[in-house]
């Protein structure tokens, strides 16, 4: 007996036959089609292959090496391709366009348009779709994330408060309007950190984190350690985070940003592993 193979998700299925114009793979008791195109050069019986599975306009299983811009329950910016009287179609990187149906759409979609949309099932489970009332498909359990941690944001709208944003695929975060200095466009991506965690298990978030994380006090930092240890520090691209925590208190990423600032405002040089005071 067969068994129902998860869509919407990466698996690692074996060639089980080389067919006329592609492969077989094995698949909880299936076979599915694999095409020539999409298949890996000189692969043999036997091969295991990365595909990402899907179904077909009857429900089918399908598997493809394309890449989704999202797998089940992750959030993409997507582009809508047309709009017909029973819905919208955003691209996503796989052959068979994503449905959105009227009642997933917040606003009504327009063709052309892009849209932060998250990839679920339709109400029978069978059938990948998109939606972009996002609200129901945020997880409110927030036990697994504290303030100041760093986090990956996604844009999804605007209010009179602040940016909304996705954090890390899963929360619902905004950055407040006193926090944002240039315009965030819907689906820009970017790092931020947490700043409070609200009782209603919302995230209020910001671009850097106040304190060493900032690129500012990342400077400051900085510029110390390089005075004291009399205009050169032999940290640079090939530090270790370990080397760059134990030297200066911050992160790589901190110390990348606030070394950056600093090169671009000619107050230091970058010389293999090693950077220096232009003045010492």
């Amino acid at each position: 007996m067969t068994q129902a193979i998860e869509i919407g998700r990466y698996r690692k299925l074996n060639v089980v036959e080389l067919v006329p114009g592609g492969v077989l793979l094995g698949a909880d008791g299936r076979k599915l089609f694999l095409p020539s195109h999409l298949t890996p050069k000189d692969v043999a019986i036997g091969d295991p292959i990365k595909v990402f599975i899907y179904a077909d306009h009857d429900g089918a299983p399908q598997a493809t090496t394309r890449v989704p811009a999202a797998i089940l329950g992750e959030f993409a910016y997507l582009q809508c391709v047309s709009v017909t009287q029973v819905g919208a179609y955003l691209s996503w990187g796989v052959p068979k366009d994503l449905y959105v149906p009227p009642e997933e759409q917040q606003t009504p979609i327009v063709e052309g348009e892009g849209y932060v949309a998250v990839v679920c099932l339709d109400r029978k489970g069978e059938q990948l779709i998109a939606s972009t009332r996002l609200t129901r498909h945020f997880d409110y359990d927030v036990e697994d994330v504290e303030p100041n941690d760093e986090v990956d944001l996604l844009v999804y709208g605007h209010i009179d408060a602040g940016v909304q944003v996705v954090v890390d695929q899963r929360y619902r975060g905004l950055i407040h309007r006193a926090d944002v200095y240039s315009e965030l466009a819907n689906g820009a991506q970017l790092s931020g950190h947490i700043r409070q965690i609200r009782e209603d298990n919302r995230l209020d978030v910001v671009l850097t984190r106040r304190g060493i994380e900032g690129i500012q006090d990342a400077q400051q930092v900085i510029l110390a350690a390089l005075k004291e240890a009399g205009g050169s520090l032999p940290l640079g691209e090939r530090s270790s985070p370990g080397e760059i925590k134990r030297a200066l208190g911050m992160s790589k990423k901190a110390f990348k940003r606030g070394v950056g600032s600093l090169y671009k405002a000619r107050r230091v040089v970058i010389d293999d592993g090693r950077i220096s005071l232009v003045d010492p």
